[in-house]
């Protein structure tokens, strides 16, 4: 991928630095704050500098009241600015049409300031929907003023200050206004500074003492996020379902009109602060959390939900989740200078330092010097081309130290849409109650319509996010957490009652619970004992690989002739969009005669690490007595039987190295000489199994039991029906499904890897697959145990390692239990053929711990077919299969 520089617009000069900035696309102006206390406005139709706003001293440059922030209202209207001699002035924009090149009218409101001394103002927001402005100051205080519109509008509020000495340059002070030694003191301030405030329409108000956060940081209040309203009400609900609080509907209720802020500070915190107002009308505060610890000074924030973009110093940039409060990634730009300012587009990082800018996307960078001497403040504009509302126009705007401020367009190095084709960043619709009254959701209740459009349009948007849980790179980590996030507001679109993103170990993808809560009015329904249901599903997906060796793009759902192709249709994105339509419209009809729980994890094809963990703290909102565990993550044996899955082998996989303390080695010089480790690596393997290759772990089969007549009477049934590709004998099926099995998988070696050079290290890869009847934990003990032994008995210099990169029980369901009963009954009577009862020699992690954790049994129902080609190129799903899986599923949920 290469970069396509920014397009140069324009450029403004002025005679000192320009240290903040706002743009008002809407009416197309752009304030400029400027280091000689001047507000800079300028008209983005003709580029043209149509007004200057002198702050403080008139008549010689002034510093003093340098402008250090500024910041707008949502509706344009009003405009807010941070200055150096601790005052905020609030400033009325004019509606002027000023496309032709004229002026706007710009009315001075008010000056606001403190009682106390907090120095320089470096942040400053307006929060909208409670008429409060925040501010972050030098002295580590945070500030706010409720009804800030109110007060001013309403000039004979007792509120309101008429006694123009009590602002801070104005107000007597111990040291400089005290006499020296001549007797008598200084001029005052009253007497040696002219002031601004001369508008007969201005007032001035102070902060109230109880509205002044002493110590909210150990450090300056550098930056001040404001979360827009959708993301306000997410943050919302999550607190809400963190907290232990009993009636969760009147605190929701309380908080429902509410806003969020994140607070940057030198003490390398970024904290989140919720506004609400109380029951008596005033605004309240609270800290919500205050875990993220950046390690470095916070310089600069940017939000783009559900991640906050931390700028610190040494050109360092951290990203956190916002639902997990974990770090997830950390970059770095080339300069090891501050990031003094940070903007963030559709995952296009743009970090702001001395040397310039540095444009972080897709796990690449790249560099560009605007020639501004070092930039002090950025911004990134999104304004209608023209006049057409349609088209967007994406544009950079950035200040520097030698007085330029330019603008950059954009729309030629936006790479393509990291949501996929036709998809947008995940947003949230206001607060609304399912039909059933029982939820406050932050998204808008839709009905769910079990139709095939309906189902493939969801599908497309999760096929889009390229989930690859193996990669660590920022561009995964943060597609999986998109993803994360999309389900999560599809089950609350569709009437959950409760969802939550669970943080598991390490900062790996988030676990996505969902509670669908029973809400039959049938009779019986309520007479007998309501079952509790999980459905088990994942986002992740393997790696797409070669794309040559694809015949569609693998993160774009392409729909032909009667098959979705794309990664994850089938394993296991298609199911769970599936199992979620057939659960909502079952809920949406009032229906829904048991609880049921998603558990969608993002770790599954790396081990399910971190599920356990995760499922533990859902416990308690699950509660006791699980009925049922569900879950499509295998195919059907051929292309035309539908199967009904109840056995899989466990498996451990590990990585047997063996080191030497000399480097690689030349064997024309060195060999014979030296005990080499690919030489005792080979002695060790070669001892796991004897001469009738059978395996050699001590009391490996000592567990075993025969097949029972059942069994292999259902095998050869399978046989006899089933339409495989190759020809398979039954000692085939029997083999592969019912005993275990040890292989050499991989084989490698330290060095270029030339003949003639003896490698420092080898290592094998082992894979162990087990049968329901051996114990993993003592299989795994047995094995590491040999193998040691068998190093040992060399008496080798060299050293032996074993890494046991992931295990899995093996799994047995009973195939005559009711769940199972119930569902093949189905899936006969929606295919019109009985299906098949089937046991794989793969593996699944998740299930026995699910059945373990909740103590309750797994049933396994395939949705695609032999050839859907999961974990290859081309993996594709058939659409017949699809719908016919949600069908299913809407039928047997409320009979089990």
């Amino acid at each position: 991928m290469q970069l396509i520089n920014p397009v140069f617009l324009n450029k403004w000069n002025h005679e000192y630095s320009i240290l903040s900035l706002v743009a008002y696309p809407k009416k197309r102006l752009l304030f400029a704050g400027t280091q000689d206390s001047k507000i800079l406005v300028f008209n983005l139709y003709t580029y043209n500098l149509i007004k200057t706003i002198q702050l403080g001293q008139s008549l010689e440059t002034n510093i003093s009241s340098s402008v250090l922030y500024l910041t707008s209202s949502e509706d344009e209207n009003y405009l807010f600015s941070a200055s150096a001699d601790s005052l905020v002035r609030v400033w009325s924009i004019g509606n002027e049409n000023v496309s032709n090149g004229s002026s706007v009218t710009i009315q001075d409101l008010a000056t606001i300031y403190s009682i106390t001394d907090i120095g320089d103002i470096f942040s400053l927001r307006y929060l909208d929907s409670l008429d409060t402005l925040v501010l972050g100051c030098q002295d580590a205080s945070l500030l706010y003023l409720d009804k800030t519109i109110e007060r001013i509008k309403n000039k004979n509020s007792a509120t309101l200050e008429t006694d123009w000495n009590k602002l801070p340059h104005r107000r007597y002070d111990k040291f400089f206004d005290s006499k020296g030694p001549t007797g008598t003191s200084n001029p005052t301030s009253m007497e040696s500074l002219s002031t601004s405030i001369t508008s007969a329409t201005n007032c001035i108000i102070e902060i109230p003492a109880e509205n002044i956060i002493k110590y909210a940081h150990n450090g300056f209040i550098y930056s001040i996020c404001k979360l827009d309203s959708n993301s306000n009400r997410l943050l919302n609900e999550l607190h809400i379902h963190d907290t232990n609080i009993s009636d969760k509907s009147s605190v929701s209720k309380l908080y429902k009109n509410c806003e969020h802020i994140i607070t940057g500070g030198g003490d390398g915190l970024s904290k989140i602060w919720m506004f609400y107002r109380g029951l008596n009308g005033n605004i309240k505060l609270q800290l919500q959390h205050e875990g993220m610890d950046n390690k470095d000074c916070v310089l600069s924030q940017a939000i783009e939900f559900p991640f906050l973009y931390c700028g610190l110093i040494d050109g360092y940039i951290k990203i956190w989740d916002l639902n997990t409060k974990q770090l997830i990634s950390a970059l770095a730009t080339n300069e090891k200078s501050d990031i003094i300012s940070i903007s963030v587009y559709k995952d296009h990082i743009f970090a702001i330092n001395e040397s310039g800018i540095t444009l972080f996307h897709d796990n690449m960078t790249w560099f560009w010097n605007p020639n501004q001497g070092k930039v002090f403040t950025s911004d990134i504009m999104e304004q209608n081309k023209s006049n057409n509302s349609y088209y967007k126009s994406m544009n950079l705007l950035t200040g520097g130290d030698d007085g330029s401020l330019t603008i950059w367009n954009l729309d030629d190095c936006l790479h393509e849409n990291p949501y996929g084709p036709g998809i947008h960043q995940p947003s949230c619709n206001p607060m609304h109650t399912t039909p059933s009254g029982c939820s406050m959701s932050w998204t808008h209740y839709q009905p769910a319509k079990l139709d095939t459009e309906d189902m493939i349009r969801t599908l497309k948007e999760l096929v889009a996010f390229k989930t690859v849980s193996q990669f660590k790179d920022t561009s995964q980590l943060l597609a999986s957490r998109r993803c994360a996030v999309h389900i999560q507001q599809l089950c609350v679109n569709m009437g959950a009652e409760k969802t939550q993103l669970i943080p598991t170990e390490d900062g790996k993808n988030p676990l996505v619970f969902a509670h669908f809560k029973s809400n039959s009015v049938c009779k019986e329904a309520k007479e007998e004992k309501r079952k509790k249901i999980i459905w088990y599903g994942h986002y992740d997906v393997i790696s797409a690989g070669d794309p040559d060796l694809w015949k569609t793009a693998p993160f774009e759902l392409t729909c032909e002739d009667g098959y979705m192709k794309g990664r994850g249709v089938s394993d296991n994105k298609g199911p769970i969009v599936a199992a979620i339509y057939s659960v909502a419209t079952l809920f949406q009809q009032n229906n829904l005669a048991n609880d049921v729980y998603f558990l969608i994890e993002g770790n599954e094809e790396t081990g399910s690490q971190g599920l356990k963990m995760a499922c533990e703290k859902l416990q308690s909102l699950i509660g006791d007595e699980v009925d049922w565990i569900l879950l499509s993550n295998s195919t059907w044996i051929d292309r035309k039987h539908p199967c009904m899955n109840y056995g899989l082998r466990g498996v451990i996989n590990a990585k047997i190295t063996v080191t030497s303390d000399e480097p690689n080695r030349h064997s024309g010089v060195d060999g014979g000489v030296h005990v080499e480790p690919a030489a005792d690596l080979i002695y060790v393997i070669s001892k796991l199994r004897n001469e009738n290759n059978l395996i050699s772990i001590p009391n490996f089969y000592d567990s075993l039991k025969p097949l029972s007549s059942v069994e292999q009477d259902r095998m050869k049934q399978i046989l006899e029906i089933a339409d495989f590709e190759k020809n398979v004998t039954l000692s085939e099926i029997v083999t592969r499904w019912t005993k275990p099995s040890l292989s050499i998988t991989t084989l490698e070696m330290s060095g270029p890897g030339n003949i003639t050079v003896i490698p420092k290290s080898a290592s094998i890869g082992v894979s162990i697959r087990l049968v329901p009847e051996q114990s993993m934990d003592s299989v795994k003990e047995n094995f590491v145990k040999f193998l040691e032994d068998s190093f040992k008995s060399l008496n080798s210099p060299n050293h032996l390692k074993i890494y046991i990169v992931n295990e899995a029980d093996a799994w047995l369901g009973d195939p005559t239990n009711h769940a199972y009963s119930i569902i093949s009954k189905e899936i006969e009577n929606t295919w019109n053929i009985e299906p098949l009862f089937v046991r794989e020699g793969g593996s699944i992690p998740c299930i026995r711990t699910l059945e373990k954790l909740f103590k309750a049994p797994a049933v396994q129902i395939p949705c695609g077919q032999s050839t859907d080609n999961a974990h290859l190129d081309n993996e594709n799903l058939r659409i017949k299969n699809f719908t016919q899986m949600a069908k299913i599923l809407s039928s047997i949920l409320n009979k089990l």
